[in-house]
């Protein structure tokens, strides 16, 4: 592969959130350090000692990130990050950036009435990985619904994963901390979307019993989620 064609866009996978986004596919073992620059993109200083693998994912997210941005009018932006590894939008800008191997994707919007956006693509877990976790993510309140879960999809755990993944990120703002997968539990479900509540006060603007909404897609080699955190 010409390392200058190595992070290409990707348009198998559109969000159902009406906002930006901008997906790629690139490849680990063809990155190399002058792609920062090929694309734009400054070499952070907190990257000097990652390996090759965390390089070349980051640069895709800023690349996803720099086209959204430029969508909204916002050229040349430096996407920084804050010491909780959080990106630092501009002002009027609500962005969320993921990436699992071989493929990134960012989402933001300017509307102001979305206080948070999340989204996670993940790798589908095996059987024995799926088994291993659960008692990590799951609510001990979520058995049930865990098991009709598991009649519906072939990797629920996956999924719960990364709609608890999109959740944290789309909740992170409003609440200024981090918090655990047992802060949201499953209550509902349906072809594309999970249904989650809050099982404690989070914060003023995320209190107990909030209803977090997770859109999802699955195709045979990961799943996707995406959160929107809406002031009301």
């Amino acid at each position: 592969m010409d390392t200058t064609r190595n992070y290409q866009q990707d348009t198998h996978i559109s969000p159902q959130l009406p906002h930006a986004f901008y997906c790629c596919t690139f490849s680990v073992e063809h990155y190399n350090d002058s792609q920062f620059s090929l694309h734009g993109v400054s070499f952070p200083e907190k990257l000097k000692n990652a390996v090759a693998k965390r390089r070349a994912e980051f640069l895709a997210g800023r690349i996803c990130a720099k086209h959204t941005l430029e969508k909204a009018g916002v050229s040349n932006f430096p996407l920084l990050s804050g010491e909780d590894r959080a990106p630092i939008w501009p002002s009027h800008i609500t962005g969320s950036i993921t990436h699992t191997r071989h493929i990134a994707m960012a989402v933001t919007t300017s509307n102001s009435d979305v206080l948070g956006i999340g989204i996670d693509i993940e790798r589908l877990m095996d059987a024995e990985q799926e088994q291993k976790l659960k008692s990590q993510i799951l609510h001990p309140a979520e058995s049930a619904i865990f098991s009709r879960l598991n009649e519906y999809t072939d990797h629920p755990l996956t999924l719960i994963f990364s709609a608890k993944e999109s959740i944290f990120k789309a909740l992170y703002a409003s609440v200024g901390k981090f918090f655990g997968f047992e802060a949201a539990k499953l209550v509902t479900f349906t072809a594309n979307e999970l249904e989650f509540s809050i099982t404690e006060t989070l914060s003023e603007t995320v209190p107990q019993h909030t209803v977090v909404k997770v859109l999802y897609q699955t195709t045979s080699e990961f799943v996707f989620t995406e959160c929107e955190f809406r002031a009301y």
